[in-house]
């Protein structure tokens, strides 16, 4: 609603065109009572002289054709008129909903995503993001066309009709009315059955696009272990858990709807039983009476129907609302405080002091970590697997806070630095980067969009990744494809430092950039590595020795605590994690050399 009241004028407009269109139906309705009741003075001059609408008054010589004609002229008027506001309002409303709302809502539900935390999308599914973002908006955008302005609609309207109602013949309105309790007590009902069935339905269709998304990310796993029919029966499973819960809303509806019309029917049996003897009487005219009761009856009861509904979709709105504004209203853990220092420069002193941190209450990945990064410093980090490596690293551009304890930046808390001007002075590389499907330029300057193409060519030679791009077809401008499937992982791991470099970020995270590479590949990237950390501090991820031993500091984790640092030679003089680690790689790199294995 309240995205809507900001397009207010277009808002006003439907309500307007509502309300015309409401009056039109109501005239015409008017006008053929009229016709019925002059039709049934010709037949009975001594009958009820028929009531014109709005005070009219035809001369008593006029004849007979000629207020047939008048009568037929404005009937038609004004059902011309009612399809000519039928047509602006179905734009106006289109325009609203579909050019207005929807894309304003999911813009801000997009927007939102890209500020919430790591934590937020480590609890939410894919799948169940993407359908927020899609159908689930969509849904909540229709609340306007299918929900709000009809309940306005429906409220003006039954007010006007029962005033109206009222106004024939207060007993036959009473008397039509009477199964109004039983129809409202059966909506109660429905909406409160319904409700949780739309729930389901939801998180059905998260699990469904999830398994698509899966599917087709993973399809190179799938073949390659010749389980495509396997993923399919697990399709077919999800496919149809989202169709026993559609079967089971059809059914309740399927039930629910003719039972109101059937309630319906009763007023209308009323109406003939009880309105008819009001005609023989003489209480009530044909016309002007009980036909244009009839008609009002009529419109009532569609009104009505029309609620049934509306409750129906209000119980798919509010599911959908539920999910997107969960989006919406979710806090950010991760933002800058009121009064953030910006941070233009930064000399890359890096401190964390006693830093616990978990990703869930309860949980500790990280226990009183004290470490201190002087600028320049290349900082190795190593451990086994869920040490928390990769974790200590995404504490520093601040993806997590710490739960406790803190990070500095130059001596000052991270937490009081604006986080944009934070992260733009540091160049990541995760294990597994992620390309776009877009340029090989536009990959590099993802994080610098105004970069020059010298600029960028620099970043790639530095990356030694300029001789492989300069082979490729368009160089520069060869569209890599998704995820660069088409690249080897040494070429997307030199296109990551590229991209990181082109920052000049006075700190630089790389995460094992080196695993699962060739020796020869190593070498280049380990090159590559050794220009991009001149004069950045850096932090990296390694276990391979050629790597640590270019490291001023080496930090050894175990469980979330760092049990050894020191330099790679201080480490391997004294007994520990790292000298066995190292001596492992010692005795197979030895293993290999005597099997003559390269």
């Amino acid at each position: 609603m309240g995205l809507s009241w900001q397009y207010r004028r277009s808002t006003l407009t439907i309500l307007g065109l509502q309300s015309l269109m409401l009056a039109m139906t109501l005239s015409g309705l008017s006008l053929t009572g009229v016709g019925i009741d002059t039709i049934r003075q010709l037949g009975d001059p001594s009958g009820t002289i028929p009531r014109w609408p709005l005070g009219i008054s035809v001369p008593a010589d006029t004849s007979f054709m000629t207020v047939m004609c008048v009568l037929a002229a404005g009937i038609l008027a004004v059902s011309l008129m009612r399809a000519m506001l039928q047509n602006r309002y179905t734009r106006a409303l289109s325009k609203l909903v579909q050019g207005n709302v929807v894309v304003t809502l999911r813009r801000q539900v997009y927007d939102k995503l890209q500020r919430l935390s790591f934590r937020f999308f480590d609890d939410h599914a894919s799948g169940s993001i993407i359908n927020r973002v899609t159908s689930d908006v969509q849904n909540v955008a229709m609340f306007l066309n299918g929900v709000l302005f009809n309940l306005i609609n429906l409220t003006i309207a039954l007010a006007i009709f029962l005033t109206w109602m009222f106004s024939i013949h207060v007993g036959l309105t009473l008397a039509c009315l009477a199964t109004m309790p039983v129809l409202w007590t059966c909506a109660y009902v429905y909406a409160k059955l319904i409700r949780k069935d739309f729930r389901t339905n939801r998180k059905m269709r998260d699990d469904l696009v999830l398994r698509i998304s899966e599917s087709v990310q993973g399809i190179h796993v799938v073949k390659g272990f010749a389980r495509q029919d396997v993923e399919i029966e697990k399709f077919k499973q999800s496919n149809d858990r989202v169709t026993a819960i559609l079967k089971r809303i059809f059914l309740k509806d399927s039930i629910y709807m003719p039972g109101t019309e059937m309630i319906m029917h009763v007023n209308t049996i009323i109406l003939l039983g009880y309105g008819g003897v009001l005609v023989i009487r003489g209480e009530l005219a044909l016309g002007g009476g009980l036909w244009v009761f009839a008609g009002l009856l009529n419109e009532f009861s569609a009104q009505v129907q029309l609620i049934a509904r509306v409750g129906n979709r209000v119980q798919d709105c509010l599911t959908s609302a539920e999910r997107v504004f969960e989006i919406l209203d979710t806090p950010l853990e991760i933002a800058s405080p009121a009064d953030a220092r910006t941070v233009d420069h930064a000399n890359g002193d890096i401190r964390f002091e006693h830093v616990d941190f978990g990703y869930r209450l309860g949980e500790t990945v990280l226990h009183d970590v004290e470490l201190h990064a002087h600028p320049g410093q290349c900082v190795a980090i190593v451990g086994s697997t869920a040490a928390g490596k990769s974790t200590l690293l995404s504490l520093i551009p601040r993806f997590y806070d710490p739960s406790a304890g803190r990070v500095l930046l130059d001596g000052v808390d991270m937490r009081q630095l604006d986080v944009e001007s934070l992260r733009r002075q540091i160049g990541i590389v995760f294990q597994e980067n992620f390309l776009f499907s877009n340029t090989v330029a536009s990959n590099i300057a993802f994080g610098h969009p105004d970069a020059t193409e010298s600029q960028i060519r620099r970043a790639a030679e530095i990356a030694y990744a300029h001789k492989f791009i300069a082979k490729m077809p368009e160089g520069y401008q060869t569209v890599i494809g998704e995820r660069g499937i088409d690249l080897s992982g040494g070429q997307r791991q030199r296109l990551a430092l590229a991209r990181a470099i082109l920052l000049e970020p006075s700190i630089l995270l790389l995460d094992d950039p080196t695993t699962a590479i060739d020796p020869e590949t190593e070498h280049e990237i380990l090159e590559a590595i050794d220009n991009v950390m001149c004069g950045r501090t850096t932090f990296i991820v390694a276990h391979r020795l050629s790597t640590l031993r270019r490291a001023d500091q080496v930090v050894v984790l175990d469980r979330g605590r760092i049990v050894q640092t020191g330099s790679h030679e201080q480490l391997m003089q004294a007994q520990g994690h790292y000298r066995q680690t190292a001596e492992l790689q010692v005795a197979d790199k030895e293993s290999k050399r005597l099997l003559g294995v390269t």
